[in-house]
C-alpha cells in the first residue's frame, strides 16, 4: 500500500509541471508554420484561426509564416526540429501524409508528430479557363482527346494534391494533358485566368473567388456527394468517372514530445474558435467544412489517409526519388 501511495505521489509530482505550463499557455507569440505559399486553402484557413486565437489569448500573438518548398517538406522540417512546447506548431494539408511514399529520406518521420486537431475538409475543383468550349467534364474529356498535346494542366509540383488529381483524372479518363507546375496553387491562378493554362484542380475556397468573379469555370468537384455549398455543381464522379474521390483537409501538427496538456488546450482552444459564428460563416462562405477533431479522431484520420493517397500514388505510377 506504501508503494502504491509513493508511486501516485510520484505520478502526480511529475503531472503537476506539466499542468502549470499548460496553464500559463500561452505565455509568448506562438508561431504557425504554414509549409506551402502564402493563398492556398490551408494557408487561409491558418490565417483565419491565427485571428481568432490572438483574440481569444487576450492579445498574445500568433503569427503565421509560410515556409513553403519540396512539398511540404521544408516547412515540416522546421516544425519537427523545434522544441516540443507548443509555441512552434505546424499547419498541413493532406500532402503531409504522402511525403512518406514520395521521397526516399525525409529528415523526419510521421510518427515525429502529433496531430492536434483536422481543422477543416474542402473538396476538390476542376475548373477551366472561360474560353475552353467546355461546359461538362465530359465535353472537356472530348475536348482534350482531340487536342493532343494542346491542353496544359497546373499543378504544384510534384506529390502535390493538384498533381495527385490531375494524374488520377489523366488515368480514369484516359486523356493525356502537358503538366505545367507552380510552387504553390495560387501562383498558378493568373495563368490559368490568362489562358496560357487551360485546366486546374485545386481546393475550392482558393478558386471560388475566380469562378464567382468569371475568371474560371467550374466543372466539377470531387467529393463522393456534391457540396452543400454548390448543389448546382455536380462531382466528377457523377459525370462519368466513377470512383473519382478526392478531398483536402487542412490539420494542426506540433512536436510528438509536447506535453499532453498542451496538445489538448490547443485542441479545445482551436476547436473553439472554429465553431465560432463569424469564422465559421467565413469557412462556410468559402466551401469549407468545419471538421475540428479530437487529436485522436485526427490521428486515425490521417493514417487512413496515409494509406489511400500511398495507394493511389503507386497506381498513377509516381515513384519516390
Amino acid at each position: 500500500m506504501l508503494r502504491r501511495h509513493l508511486l501516485l505521489f510520484a505520478a502526480a509530482a511529475l503531472c503537476a509541471p506539466i499542468v502549470a505550463v499548460a496553464q500559463d499557455y500561452p505565455s509568448r507569440p506562438v508561431k504557425f508554420i504554414v509549409p506551402y505559399p502564402v493563398g492556398g486553402a490551408t494557408d487561409i484557413t491558418a490565417r483565419l484561426v491565427a485571428e481568432k486565437l490572438t483574440a481569444k489569448w487576450n492579445g498574445a500573438p500568433v503569427i503565421v509564416e509560410n515556409k513553403p518548398g519540396v512539398n511540404g517538406v521544408i516547412g515540416t522540417e522546421m516544425v519537427a526540429q523545434s522544441p516540443p512546447d507548443g509555441y512552434t506548431i505546424g499547419f498541413v494539408a493532406s500532402s503531409h501524409v504522402v511525403n512518406p511514399a514520395l521521397y526516399k529520406k525525409l529528415p523526419y518521420a510521421l510518427g515525429d508528430f502529433k496531430p492536434v486537431t483536422v481543422t477543416t475538409q474542402v473538396q476538390m475543383a476542376l475548373v477551366v479557363n472561360p474560353q475552353v468550349p467546355a461546359k461538362t467534364v465530359q465535353e472537356l474529356v472530348q475536348y482534350i482527346k482531340a487536342n493532343p498535346g494542346k491542353v496544359n494542366v497546373a499543378t504544384s509540383g510534384r506529390g502535390s494534391n493538384p498533381e495527385l488529381w490531375a494524374l488520377a483524372f489523366q488515368q480514369m479518363t484516359g486523356t493525356k494533358m502537358a503538366d505545367v507546375p507552380y510552387k504553390g496553387s495560387g501562383q498558378a491562378h493568373p495563368d490559368v485566368i490568362g489562358g496560357r493554362v487551360q485546366v486546374m484542380f485545386d481546393a475550392v475556397p482558393s478558386v471560388l473567388p475566380h469562378v464567382k468573379a468569371g475568371n474560371m469555370r467550374m466543372l466539377g468537384v470531387g467529393g463522393q456527394k456534391r457540396s452543400p455549398f454548390l448543389p448546382d455543381i455536380p462531382t466528377i464522379a457523377e459525370s462519368g468517372v466513377p470512383n473519382f474521390y478526392f478531398i483536402s483537409w487542412a490539420g494542426v501538427i506540433v512536436p510528438a514530445k509536447t506535453p499532453p496538456a498542451i496538445i489538448a488546450k490547443l485542441n479545445k482552444d482551436i476547436s473553439d474558435v472554429l465553431r465560432d459564428p463569424s469564422l465559421k460563416d467565413r469557412l462556410t462562405g468559402m466551401s469549407a467544412e468545419v471538421v475540428a477533431l479530437s487529436p485522436a479522431e485526427a490521428q486515425t484520420m490521417m493514417d487512413a489517409e496515409e494509406v489511400r493517397l500511398t495507394k493511389l500514388i503507386k497506381d498513377v505510377g509516381v515513384e519516390p526519388e
